[in-house]
């Protein structure tokens, strides 16, 4: 896979996994009405539509950067935004199992923060190693994401 490919997967990924999350924690806001399923369904609607946005959107630009778009272009966007939609779902996995009654609702929303957070930290590392960033500097990198997505976690669990 190209390299141009992989920093479009990964781009899409971190993107839509934001989103996903970016949902999650307002449907959690909202408070006990909201059950595991509408998480579901509306993480994964809401992620898709915007997926679809995003695709049409880079059909446009490139559409007028070449004056035009070639059915491989195309296919190739499809399958980096796919790519990035499905790294998008990995928190809502939680929903999934407290919808069968595994875990308690609130354990989902927990849970979907730390996957979430475990997923921009993999495409962190991830980047870092297509990027040729080795030891030290890759690891400060993947550090600092981290220490965001902890900081976002504490300050959820100070607010709750």
């Amino acid at each position: 896979m190209s390299r141009h490919r992989v920093a479009e997967r990964a781009s899409r990924a971190v993107y839509f996994t934001i989103v996903a999350l970016a949902i999650i924690v307002a449907l959690e806001e909202a408070g006990e009405d909201v059950s595991a399923t509408e998480v579901v369904a509306s993480t994964v609607g809401a992620t898709i539509i915007t997926a679809l946005a995003d695709l049409y959107a880079r059909y446009i630009a490139e559409a007028i950067r070449q004056e035009g778009f070639s059915s491989e272009e195309f296919r190739a966007a499809a399958i980096d935004t796919a790519a990035g939609v499905l790294a998008a779902i990995v928190p809502v996995v939680p929903f999934v199992v407290a919808a069968g009654g595994a875990i308690s609702e609130q354990s989902a929303y927990d849970v979907a923060a730390w996957l979430g957070l475990g997923v921009l930290a993999a495409y962190t590392l991830f980047a870092n190693r297509a990027a040729g960033l080795t030891g030290l500097r890759g690891l400060v990198t993947a550090a600092a994401v981290l220490l965001l997505g902890f900081a976002l976690i504490a300050l959820k669990a100070l607010v709750h």
